[in-house]
């Protein structure tokens, strides 16, 4: 699978970033790193590039994950991460995203309910991007609805980046 997605690599989570002043145990943090080609990008618009062009199956995945965690207490809002406009600001939506933080180099995004809080970053880092996520886990419920779709998130992640990079959108 790694020939799959050669061209994103995954990181250690940085320990001094933005969302790292932002976890609390238990969490879950992961972050990918591709090259850009197109530099002149500011971090929400790769955030829109990434996002905005979900797979018609991701969306059914969404829409089939709200049906079900909706019955647990979960925020089941919007089926996508899908933001209206390539340029947001603090307090745009952003799918089920709501965007908190914005600066030159990178835009942070988050959700919240009362067993996870889910937050978004991208950022600019040379010629490159890294997208990183954060999951607090505030309940049992949230700790085991995120190992349970560790193994989705493994592999949308990955693919969405990698549609963005085929499609030279990024």
């Amino acid at each position: 699978m790694f020939k799959l997605f050669s061209a994103i690599k995954t990181l250690k989570p940085p320990t001094d970033d933005a969302l790292a002043a932002k976890h609390q145990a238990p969490y879950f943090r992961d972050a990918l790193q591709t090259s850009v080609s197109k530099h002149q990008l500011s971090p929400s618009q790769l955030q829109y590039a990434i996002f905005n062009y979900l797979p018609n199956w991701v969306q059914g995945l969404m829409s089939l994950r709200n049906k079900v965690v909706k019955w647990f207490g979960f925020e089941v809002g919007v089926n996508n991460m899908q933001p209206v406009s390539d340029e947001l600001n603090v307090g745009d939506k952003a799918g089920f995203l709501t965007i908190i933080e914005k600066t030159d180099d990178e835009i942070i995004s988050h959700a919240d309910d009362k067993h996870m809080t889910f937050y978004l970053s991208v950022k600019k880092q040379g010629k490159d991007v890294i997208v990183s996520s954060l999951v607090n886990q505030k309940t049992t419920i949230g700790r085991i609805y995120v190992n349970a779709i560790l193994p989705f998130h493994y592999f949308i992640a990955r693919i969405v980046i990698n549609n963005a990079i085929k499609a030279n959108r990024i």
